[in-house]
């Protein structure tokens, strides 16, 4: 069952914090990494499980997805959240590959998905933007990659 996003974002920045040995004053996990983060987490999960770990999903914005309720408590995120199995092994899995990574590698990974593509449509670059970006787009772009791999 998909949980509330702020559990995943809070669980994101503990592990970060844990896997990179960071202290908060050290951390680099600005909030535009963790709207990255957060959005792969959201895909691998689907791609591992076949399930959403969150119920909560991401506007469109100029640098990427975005969810308003990480935006608006991005500083009271209580890391103590206790996961499941396949929770803790999707955010290790994510934080592992797109973690060393800076937040602008990550906006512009994001940049490249469709799914994120479609959510601007009709927008410039620098229109703000808060169309949803559509889970059903999400795996749509997922089964992309999956045939681009194979084709490769």
């Amino acid at each position: 069952m998909p949980r509330d996003i702020l559990e995943i974002a809070a669980a994101v920045k503990g592990l970060y914090l844990s896997i990179f040995k960071m202290t908060e004053i050290e951390n680099d996990l600005t909030e535009m990494k963790l709207h990255k983060l957060l959005y792969f987490c959201q895909k691998r999960h689907y791609e591992n499980f076949g399930e959403w770990l969150f119920a909560d999903d991401f506007e469109g914005w100029v640098h990427g997805p975005v969810n308003k309720k990480v935006r608006n408590n991005f500083y009271l995120l209580d890391e103590q959240v206790t996961l499941t199995d396949e929770e803790e092994y999707t955010i290790r899995e994510v934080l592992h590959e797109y973690g060393p990574l800076s937040a602008w590698t990550l906006r512009e990974m994001s940049h490249a998905d469709e799914c994120y593509k479609i959510s601007r449509a009709g927008l410039s670059a620098h229109d703000q933007g808060n169309t949803i970006i559509l889970k059903e787009n999400m795996i749509l772009d997922m089964r992309k990659n999956d045939e681009d791999s194979v084709l490769q």
